[in-house]
């Protein structure tokens, strides 16, 4: 089957790629320029992914929510107007526009995935399968993962979109029929009604609930639904040029400012999310009527064919980008991604043209009986495929012993759970060694996630001694007074209020040893030196008149395998030696100058802080920190140590319980 680009924006050949011409509600018109625009959202998505200067680019989900709902609400409208509007034609509609495509990706990912991926990972992928069958794979993602620490883990990830729209479909059709039957004029109120209510609940989640907000319809639905208004307003008269100019050019730029300057640490969705999502209304209003200059540059065939092939390439693009990021050792180079990207568009071409295009137009699946039994069919395959990968575990015998080995370093770890502030007001801290509450707190632990990769270690050491103590750890949260720690939503300004309740829980217990660990490269990186400098003298003048001792361990060396126990499975299942991978000394030093500058003068000043460093315990005779020892990965991700690695630390703390032991006796 041969397709011209022609015959492929025939509006009569493509019910879906229509939208409502506001001078006539009762006629539809193919809008070039809204395929363009899809163009640049996924172009968006893709650079994101690929890592090549668009930090914002998770945008282009947004502007394809806005098109989305424009486009569907002209057809339903469209179809209320005639009398021809039926939800089981709508859902049909909907199921081979995006059934085929997203199955015969899912499949695929299934199949490489059975070749590369470790058990866990594979069962993680049976797992997704299961929740987009069912429609919930954004509720499935939210629930595992967060999309700004997007893995290579997930191959499917990009699907929790396609969940909202789909969502969307099944309740949206109705409340529109429901509201047309009860009267027309209140359709329009009564959907900007709902947007507001959605992106009420859009910005207060921002704040409370970040995750949910994230990946929830309720909290994304009036980014569909501002596309609905602007199906539904009124244009009996074509705006003055100079202003659709101004709106269109306004509105690409809002756009673009987000795509290029937003980033991971943006409170997104919420207030945020207005630029993208009015971008994208200003665009298509200004091109209701008549086509701007960037309605005409929208709408040239290479950009529209971009966007025409964007859903192809959106389910595409991150399968291949993820699987080759999880199967690569060492990380992948820009120039590596490129090619990854134009592969995408290869498949996606093939995926449009073969697969998208003879659904959508019915030269398959000609009747109602033939979509309930394919739609049948591909349900179960998911749902069995699915279930059978997740209830085996993964199916570890497709694995090398060696490399499952090393692959379980993922799970070396444990006191993952942080203390929270209100946990930290009331001295509820998590309890070290021993547990005879008449005992005296001899130690007590401070500090980020890093404080928990080593709290096996000193509570092994603390029972080993018959020392009681306690620790306060909160992720990404600096354990230094005055210090607030904004990179860290959970807690932000609270931070300070929480350092703050740790040192006078210190003071007031007369805690003899406050041991202080820290993933402290970022958090110097953030601030001025010279305020990192003051809000750790700080810290150190907080408990002077006090007997407490302060000991302070320098930064675990951070490897550049964010993932190291399946490097080292990937290293053996290539037959390369996983004793190789590691990161040297001279690179260490690079990054931790700057804090060991910081630290040496405090070394200097202040007699009652000790420095602990793990140097000498983490790099061999070759000046490597090896990623592996012994068979067993000593890191669980790219900075923090396994139960494994953290082990070998003991002898840098057993000056601590020896002199504790020194003092009581």
């Amino acid at each position: 089957m041969n397709l011209t680009i022609d015959e492929v924006l025939s509006p009569d050949k493509i019910d879906n790629q229509a939208c409502l011409t506001k001078a006539s509600s009762n006629s539809l018109k193919y809008r070039a320029d809204v395929d363009g625009l899809r163009a640049v959202a996924v172009l968006a998505v893709l650079f994101y992914h690929a890592n090549i200067g668009c930090p914002g680019g998770y945008v282009g989900v947004d502007v394809f929510f806005v098109i989305s709902g424009f486009l569907i609400t002209g057809l339903i409208l469209k179809e209320l107007d005639t009398g021809n509007f039926k939800l089981r034609n709508f859902w049909e509609r909907r199921i081979l526009r995006i059934l085929p495509a997203s199955a015969v990706v899912t499949l695929a990912c299934l199949i490489v995935g059975w070749f590369i991926l470790l058990p866990l990972d594979f069962r993680h992928l049976g797992e997704s399968v299961i929740a987009q069958a069912m429609l919930a794979a954004n509720l499935y993602f939210w629930r595992v993962t967060g999309y700004f620490t997007q893995s290579e883990v997930h191959p499917l990830l990009h699907t929790w979109s396609l969940a909202v729209e789909e969502q969307f479909y099944l309740f949206f059709p109705i409340v529109m029929v429901m509201l047309n039957r009860f009267s027309r004029r209140c359709l329009l109120p009564a959907i900007m009604l709902l947007c507001g209510l959605s992106i009420f609940l859009c910005i207060y989640g921002s704040y409370t609930h970040p995750s949910v907000n994230y990946y929830f319809l309720p909290t994304r639905a009036w980014e569909l639904g501002v596309g609905s208004v602007l199906a539904i307003i009124p244009a009996q008269r074509a705006i003055k040029a100079w202003l659709a100019e101004i709106l269109g050019w306004g509105g690409f730029l809002a756009i673009l400012y987000a795509v290029l300057f937003y980033n991971s640490n943006t409170r997104f969705p919420g207030v945020s999310a207005l630029l993208p999502v009015l971008g994208t209304f200003f665009i298509i209003f200004a091109n209701i009527n008549s086509m701007t200059s960037l309605g005409k540059l929208l709408a040239l065939r290479p950009i529209v064919f971009i966007g025409l092939i964007s859903y192809s390439l959106y389910l595409w693009h991150w399968p291949v980008l993820a699987f080759a990021s999880y199967w690569a050792i060492d990380p992948i180079p820009q120039t590596l991604h490129i090619l990854l990207l134009l592969l995408s568009v290869v498949l996606a071409i093939l995926s449009w043209k073969y697969i998208e295009t003879p659904f959508r137009k019915r030269l398959v699946l000609t009747s109602r009986s033939q979509i309930f039994t394919f739609v049948s069919v591909i349900a179960v395959i998911l749902l069995v495929s699915g279930i059978t990968v997740y209830k085996f575990e993964g199916i570890p015998s497709r694995i090398p012993a060696a490399a499952l080995q090393y692959a379980n370093g993922r799970m070396d770890q444990k006191f993952t759970n942080s203390v929270s502030l209100s946990e930290a007001l009331a001295g509820n801290f998590l309890k070290l060694g021993s547990s005879d509450k008449h005992q005296s707190i001899d130690i007590f632990l401070w500090g980020d996630s890093h404080a928990n990769a080593v709290l096996p270690v000193l509570d092994f050491m603390a029972s080993d001694y018959s020392i009681r103590g306690f620790a306060a750890t909160y992720y990404s949260t600096c354990p230094l007074v005055g210090f607030e720690s904004i990179e860290n939503v959970s807690l932000q300004k609270d931070s300070i209020t929480y350092n703050n309740t740790v040192i006078d829980f210190v003071r007031r217990k007369q805690i003899p040893n406050l041991i202080i660990v820290a993933h402290w490269n970022p958090y110097v990186n953030y601030i001025s030196e010279d305020y990192f400098y003051q809000c750790l003298e700080d810290t150190i003048n907080s408990l002077s008149g006090t007997k407490t001792k302060i000991w302070i361990m320098r930064t675990v060396p951070g490897q550049s395998y964010s993932n190291p126990p399946l490097a080292l499975a990937r290293a053996v299942m290539l037959h390369q030696d996983p004793n190789e991978l590691g990161i040297s000394l001279d690179e260490y030093r690079r990054q931790t100058k700057v804090i060991d500058l910081i630290f040496k003068k405090i070394n200097v000043k202040y007699a009652s802080v000790t420095f602990l460093d793990p140097t000498d315990l983490l790099f061999g005779s070759d000046n490597i920190c090896h990623i592996e020892k012994n068979g067993k990965s000593r890191y669980y991700d790219g900075h923090h140590l396994t139960i494994t690695g953290a082990m070998e630390l003991c002898p840098l703390f057993k000056p601590i319980f020896d002199n504790i032991i020194e003092n009581k006796n």
